[in-house]
């Protein structure tokens, strides 16, 4: 594009860029239909572009919108420092993946003078041609959203007794979280995650079975807790369904992995999803955690969007 003009991102583009996010999500839904199937573009970027701190670049030719980048500053977790996130509705363009390469580099020499050494984005995995643009600029996969349709599964027999969760459940569940963050530490994931206290695990779970956004269930073997999952009513984007819920958290104790406590946790709300009217689950894992980046697509769920993350040197 000889004439390219590439620009701050200003209000003035909102309205354009809803046409190439649009467009983007079409295509994203002839590969994944379960995407949800309209929605208010215009709103999913002010959404990200309103954030205290946001910044972002336009790419202009012929005097017409041809590609935009916004992203916000986040924390992840107890992560110390701020990253700078393209968000789901954080980029289109209405070509030419390269243009990423040109957005990125006007927009990102900001984000550096800033401060902000580490950066992501949330990409379509079923566009091959956007995750090659940004792999090229040194991001890696580090974690994959996914879905897939409830069904009426029938039990995996591995010996358990799986029930709904109460607050009685307490003090298991907040070990069993405690536990998940552990795994998380060592290699290779490295998560800079602490590891809380039992008494900040149990605060943090203590409202949990007064909330109707959660879902908890547990998996007792020989009267024993030892798996857990929490499936989360999350707000609908892009990526999440109106009609939805949440895989939110499962953990199972390292000594009953493998006997399929997570197989027959899983295919139970699965089922249980379905025969609540609930036809969809989505999902997310980091790529590091090898046991979930396995796990979770053999129970059939797919990956929609990656999140691609680069740390400066």
């Amino acid at each position: 594009m000889p004439d390219l003009q590439i620009r701050p991102f200003s209000d003035e583009h909102l309205d354009d860029a809803a046409g190439l996010l649009a467009a983007r999500h079409g295509r994203h839904r002839e590969t994944e239909p379960l995407l949800p199937q309209s929605a208010d573009f215009r709103t999913e970027i002010e959404r990200e572009w309103r954030v205290e701190g946001a910044s972002g670049v336009a790419a202009l030719s012929g005097g017409e919108l041809v590609g935009y980048l916004v992203a916000s500053p986040r924390r992840f977790g107890s992560a110390r420092d701020t990253w700078m996130v393209v968000g789901i509705a954080g980029h289109a363009v209405a070509a030419d993946a390269e243009l990423v390469r040109d957005l990125y580099a006007a927009a990102a020499a900001a984000w550096a003078d800033a401060g902000h050494t580490r950066h992501a984005a949330f990409v379509p995995s079923a566009d091959a041609s956007l995750v090659d643009a940004w792999f090229r600029l040194s991001f890696g996969a580090s974690g994959a959203l996914a879905i897939r349709e409830t069904t009426p599964e029938q039990p995996f027999d591995a010996g358990l007794r799986i029930r709904h969760g109460t607050s009685d459940d307490l003090v298991a569940a907040a070990r069993l979280d405690r536990l998940m963050t552990e795994s998380m530490i060592s290699s290779p994931s490295f998560s800079p995650s602490t590891t809380p206290s039992t008494t900040e695990a149990e605060e943090e779970w203590r409202d949990t079975w007064d909330d109707e956004q959660f879902e908890h269930f547990v998996a007792e073997r020989d009267g024993r807790i030892v798996g857990h999952i929490v499936l989360y009513r999350r707000p609908p984007d892009l990526r999440v369904p109106a009609n939805s819920i949440d895989l939110a958290a499962a953990s199972t104790e390292p000594e009953a992995r493998g006997s399929g406590v997570g197989r027959a946790l899983t295919e139970h709300v699965l089922a249980w999803a379905h025969a609540a009217g609930i036809p969809v689950m989505v999902i997310d894992w980091r790529m590091t955690n090898l046991y979930a980046s396995r796990f979770w697509p053999r129970r059939g769920f797919r990956p929609t969007f990656l999140r691609l993350y680069r740390h400066l040197p």
